[in-house]
């Protein structure tokens, strides 16, 4: 980003999860479309994806990421796994130095407000998440799911959430399978090494409960497949949960006897005895997001015309001798003074009138000392 649009743009982050690529910055919205472009292309995004994109500024985007951090535009609404990926994110950005100055300032802002989102209503109660959602799925099919072989594609957040949720849960026998090896550390104590993805074929032979959580533009697990691994498995059932977005799984899989294959649109359905509160809950969010934002556009908005009037004041200053600010200083009303000796619209005027003489003479002689 700094090496293409350099001093253009102040401070970015960016968030990847399961279903969306997004990123925030602080800069000029006239290169919004030029960083979407870059962003697309550096990806490596179709031109399908890339129309599919969307831009949003000031309020809207501040919104909208209050919005993604407190779970409520997940395709599970009001899952909990997207708040720990944001908080994630501004971190890892903060630690390589684009994150930083106002747009840091303004990220702090959307983790208070999504906290306020998830415990000032109740689409926080209950909480849901992906690996929840799997785990709940797989109780339901499997009277012992401890006693099945669990294979797990991918090596992401959303992979590893999965593979601690049922560990946790007394789910012990899995199986780590990713593009390439390397060691998945769960905890401080518990650690995967992954079998590389061209195993998987032999891998599955033996496989209960197959989740895929991997990026890829098409399905890397076919019908073919899980055919062969059935013959192998003598037709014993098989559960095929897909996180994946896009698909990881091929659709026809679900025409297979004994292959049970969830997607992500199958696990909200899982849910629909709470959806219709948490759809509720999720207005009550959205609503205190508004008025949030309101508080914080207000805030700034203050912010910013007193900055001004620092700067204006600074700059009377700069034409003004010692003796002329002392009398400034130690007038009876400081604000008339100041009101006649500076070029203000009336805008300013009437922001100037609301400051005290308290205010002002602070202002003063700050600026009078660092002379």
């Amino acid at each position: 980003m700094e090496l293409s649009f350099g001093d253009q743009v102040e401070s970015f982050v960016a968030l990847s999860t399961c279903n969306r690529t997004e990123v925030y910055l602080f800069a000029n919205e006239s290169i919004a479309s030029s960083v979407m472009h870059k962003t697309a292309e550096f990806l490596g995004c179709s031109d399908f994806i890339a129309q599919d994109s969307y831009i949003l500024d000031n309020n809207k985007a501040l919104e909208h990421m209050c919005c993604v951090a407190s779970g409520l535009d997940s395709q599970v609404l009001g899952e909990q796994e997207i708040f720990g990926q944001f908080k994630k994110a501004i971190q890892s950005f903060a630690n390589i130095k684009t994150l930083h100055g106002r747009l840091q300032q303004i990220t702090d802002e959307v983790i208070s407000i999504a906290k306020a989102a998830r415990t000032e209503t109740n689409i926080g109660v209950n909480p849901l998440s992906i690996s929840g959602l799997s785990l709940k799925i797989v109780k339901e099919i499997f009277e012992d799911p401890e006693l099945q072989q669990v294979t797990v594609v991918g090596a992401g957040q959303m992979a590893l959430g999965v593979i601690e949720h049922f560990y946790d849960n007394g789910i012990r026998s899995i199986h780590a399978v990713n593009r390439t090896k390397k060691t998945l550390d769960i905890s401080d104590s518990i650690s995967f090494e992954t079998s590389n993805l061209s195993q998987l074929a032999s891998i599955i032979q033996s496989t209960d409960i197959l989740i895929a959580s991997i990026s890829t533009p098409l399905p890397i697990i076919g019908k073919g497949l899980i055919e062969d691994a059935f013959r192998i498995r003598q037709n014993k059932p098989m559960l095929l949960i897909d996180l994946g977005v896009p698909r990881n799984i091929e659709d026809q899989v679900r025409d297979l006897e004994n292959a049970y294959l969830f997607s992500i649109e199958d696990m909200e359905q899982v849910t629909q005895e709470n959806l219709e509160e948490r759809t509720e809950e999720a207005q009550k969010a959205i609503d205190l997001i508004k008025n949030k934002v309101v508080q914080i556009d207000s805030r700034l908005e203050v912010k910013k015309k007193k900055n001004n009037m620092y700067l204006d004041l600074q700059k009377m200053c700069s034409n003004l001798d010692q003796n002329e600010i002392q009398t400034i200083l130690k007038a009876d009303d400081p604000l008339r003074k100041i009101q006649h000796m500076l070029d203000q619209t009336d805008d300013q005027l009437q922001y100037l009138s609301k400051l005290n003489s308290h205010e002002i003479l602070s202002m003063l002689k700050e600026i009078n000392s660092a002379r």
